[in-house]
């Protein structure tokens, strides 16, 4: 209906713009002095003049021609502003689309978070310090403005779409993700959110924090990669600190990613060809870290069917074999010697 309106007004501009010419035919033709003489002279005269181009090579003389000429000068204001509008709305258009995320991301192995609040600040900020790349999809348009204020855009993507929507989601990665976290409002929310997203992408790999610890396993079912529960991790950091507060303190640092060389941190690297580890037992890689870059292997994850099974300080004749991760408690200074040595950087991702 919109359309057909425009169509509609610009078809009376071509009419009125086809009179105007001919009645400047009829003013001009014959006048002592006058450069119009024929349609295509008055056509000339009225094209150059609504561009604003003006060559000033035909030119009317009588009053009429003159009076005429005013409209058309008056209605190349109004082709120009019209120009200078179309354009500033148009850029402003792509302007917006590239702030709200619509022109997507090429990030790869990246996380990718549904859904925006303090405690998705808090993972990315965790996130970030892991040198880890982030798309957050969140329904406020508020959101997405602060997040490109107060994150850098290498590192961070904000999309302005319905979580519920799989084509917007495709715009934010979703097949390249390397984990999505569906951080939504309640259990239910996630639940509904993953099993949708699980019959459009089955190969994607979810980690989802369930404020109801009895819906353990219900998620798992689902095909979640990684379920946990908010108030047992709180309870048993609390219990933790009530009767080994050193050792709480000592957790809650080891959790957090090192910012700078003096922390520490537990960290995993995936064993690739080129690392040197490769083939040796895990008494062997223990002490050789350790000696090396003090590193401390604590454990060992390796592959059980769909599922990855971790073990924690295994045996010394444990052998380690390509595609198992190492599970290190590392030093901040010593994060890019290893990931040097081992040809991979840190993480599951």
């Amino acid at each position: 209906m919109r359309r057909s309106r425009s169509w509609q007004i610009v078809l009376v501009l071509v009419c009125v713009w086809a009179l105007l010419v001919v009645a400047l035919t009829w003013a001009e033709r014959g006048a002592a002095g006058s450069s119009i003489r024929s349609v295509g002279d008055a056509f000339w005269y009225s094209l150059v003049t609504l561009t604003t181009v003006g060559y000033g090579d035909e030119f009317p003389v009588t009053a009429a021609g003159k009076a005429i000429g005013v409209l058309f000068l008056l209605g190349s204001l109004g082709v120009l502003g019209t120009l200078v509008y179309k354009v500033s709305e148009r850029i402003a258009q792509i302007l917006e689309r590239r702030k709200m995320g619509y022109n997507g991301t090429s990030f790869e192995r990246h996380v990718l978070i549904l859904g925006w609040d303090e405690f998705a600040r808090s993972v990315v900020r965790q996130l970030l310090d892991a040198d880890q790349r982030i798309a957050v999809v969140s329904d406020k348009k508020d959101d997405v403005e602060m997040i490109y204020e107060q994150y850098p855009r290498d590192r961070m993507f904000a999309l302005y779409a319905d979580v519920r929507d799989t084509a917007m989601l495709e715009k934010a990665g979703i097949v390249r993700a390397g984990m999505v976290f569906p951080n939504l409002v309640s259990d239910t929310d996630k639940l509904i959110s993953v099993l949708n997203l699980k019959r459009e992408y089955p190969d994607a790999r979810f980690v989802v924090a369930l404020d109801n610890p009895d819906l353990k396993d219900t998620f798992e079912t689902a095909g979640v990669t990684f379920v946990l529960s908010r108030s047992e991790i709180a309870a048993k950091m609390v219990a933790s600190y009530i009767f080994e507060p050193d050792v709480a303190e000592y957790e809650t640092d080891l959790m957090a990613s090192a910012k700078d060389e003096s922390e520490y941190d537990i960290q995993q690297y995936r064993v690739i060809e080129a690392n040197p580890i490769l083939g040796t037992t895990f008494g062997e890689a223990f002490r050789e870290l350790k000696a090396k870059y003090n590193a401390v292997l604590i454990g060992l994850s390796k592959r059980d069917g769909d599922r990855r099974q971790l073990l924690k300080l295994p045996a010394d004749d444990v052998p380690i074999d390509l595609g198992d991760y190492l599970v290190l408690i590392v030093e901040g200074s010593g994060e890019r010697a290893l990931s040097a040595a081992f040809g991979v950087g840190e993480g599951a991702l």
